[in-house]
């Protein structure tokens, strides 16, 4: 890949996977709109318990596999054998998908009586994951093989379906929460089909020479990758849902509500800008090792990145920070606005996690995910004995402050132990530098909102304080855009 492609890729890329994060989370913000405003804090509390545990069991099932797609297809791409991975990887899931089922219909007649306020939600949910499963592995060999005008296109026809046929559902059959789930869980079916003709699934049952020492070969190859991460990503999840259920058995359904629904605004604050630049990165990286193996131009091109990273999401964890009451009472309405304190607590620890996610791709690269579980087990344990003290004291804010402290352990870990192999490089200047320039240009627009637009609706209010963006975007340009440049290149 030439250098003049690798520059354009990235730039075309992450232009190209921004409607992949942006119509989902407008998609999601209508359907909070809506749920925060026909429903209770407590039912959105119970809703939200159940989703979260939907992406515990799918994200366990689904996201080691994802991480091994993006590792290994580039080798099988460039061997030419990428018809025998996609053979094995429709096999791989289903093997999964139905070992799931039939656990899950056991589990059912087994029900527990102490969750039976949950059991409307249960073949729901089950349909959910499932169909999560495959759209998450099947779309990670969109990114492995730089398809990322088809996988854009994918999730923002998912997202449009979703919106669609929850509306119908909502309309036409029950007006509950499980009709959200329901709409979810048929949007991603549909566009999985697709998806699935992609990979060859049709052709899975034709025989082939050797096609089950084919299989057991590539089972052992992504499950040694994998395994790791599938603690890793147990411990991401401790770090970031387990609070709802220790909220709900501290102190109520009611807060949980509050919670998640601020906590959606502080995820999208940071991942909805930054997401679409490490998606275009992470698979260009990983094809490009597969020329380009030297450790120095790793460390080199992975710190890059990171400064390209801080200077982006920098200004958008401050933006959000200062106007956090309007966006929350703009977007969930008067019953969620007493949760907004939580919203810069939490950006500050999204900014840690995101950051960090740059330097576990020293540990990807290395095939060092065992690491990268330790890591994550030591983040989350922490995480969880927090919660313990700082839950029953300051509820909804305390999980914030546990979860923020989690994710910043965690990246200093990555930080530390990555001089082992390949070196994660931060270029702290920069990070000192951005952290000042955002503080000095929030000063006079913290200033304005507190002494003059206190009544103001808050949407006036945000768009007052959009300057903030064209002046920083300004000194940017003006003393680092050579510097930027030089980066992407």
């Amino acid at each position: 890949m030439s250098l003049i492609t690798k520059k354009s890729r990235i730039s075309r890329d992450t232009i190209i996977y921004i409607p992949v994060f942006l119509a989902p989370a407008l998609i999601n913000i209508i359907l909070l709109m809506v749920f925060t405003r026909f429903f209770s804090p407590k039912e959105y509390g119970i809703y939200t318990i159940v989703v979260n545990t939907t992406i515990i069991l799918s994200s366990f099932l689904a996201q080691w596999i994802v991480l091994s797609v993006q590792r290994f297809r580039p080798e099988y791409n460039n061997s030419g054998t990428n018809i025998e991975f996609n053979r094995n990887l429709n096999y791989l899931l289903l093997f999964i998908s139905i070992g799931f089922l039939l656990m899950v219909s056991i589990l059912f007649l087994f029900f527990p009586s102490f969750l039976i306020a949950y059991q409307e939600y249960y073949w729901s949910s089950v349909f959910l994951i499932i169909s999560s499963i495959y759209f998450m592995v099947l779309g990670g060999v969109y990114q492995a093989d730089l398809q990322s005008k088809q996988f854009r296109n994918l999730n923002v026809i998912q997202s449009l379906m979703k919106l669609v046929i929850i509306v119908i559902f909502v309309l036409y059959f029950q007006f509950t929460p499980v009709s959200f789930i329901w709409g979810t869980s048929v949007a991603q079916i549909l566009v999985t089909l697709p998806m699935l003709r992609y990979v060859e699934a049709q052709k899975m049952f034709v025989p082939l020479k050797a096609a089950k020492d084919s299989f057991i070969e590539f089972v052992k190859k992504f499950w040694k990758y994998g395994f790791p991460l599938i603690g890793w990503y147990i411990g991401t999840t401790v770090m970031n849902l387990t609070d709802r259920f220790m909220i709900e058995y501290f102190h109520s359904s009611h807060e949980v509500g509050i919670y998640s629904a601020n906590f959606t605004i502080a995820v999208q604050a940071i991942a909805l800008i930054c997401n679409p630049l490490f998606f275009a990165i992470q698979p260009i990286m990983m094809n490009e090792i597969q020329q380009h193996s030297n450790k120095e131009h790793i460390e080199q091109r992975i710190s890059g990145f990171t400064h390209l990273f801080i200077v982006i999401a920098m200004p958008f964890g401050v933006y959000f920070s200062i106007y956090r009451n309007e966006v929350s009472e703009l977007l969930l309405g008067n019953q969620f606005t007493n949760g907004a304190i939580i919203i810069p607590i939490l950006i500050f620890g999204f900014f840690a996690w995101n950051i960090g996610l740059y330097g576990q791709l020293t540990y990807q690269i290395a095939k060092r995910t065992k690491e990268m579980f330790y890591f994550v087990a030591v983040a989350a344990i922490l995480n969880f004995v927090l919660n313990l003290y700082f839950i029953p004291k300051w509820s909804f804010i305390g999980a914030a402050i546990s979860t923020t402290i989690g994710f910043i352990v965690y990246s200093g870990l990555l930080f530390i132990f990555s001089i082992k192999f390949i070196k994660w490089k931060i270029p702290w200047m920069a990070l000192v530098k951005v952290t000042l320039l955002v503080m000095i240009l929030a000063i006079p627009f913290l200033a304005l909102k507190i002494k003059l637009l206190e009544g103001t609706p808050p949407l006036i209010s945000m768009i007052i304080g959009l300057p903030f963006f064209l002046i920083y975007l300004g000194v940017v340009f003006f003393f680092w855009k050579n510097t930027l440049k030089e980066i992407i290149s």
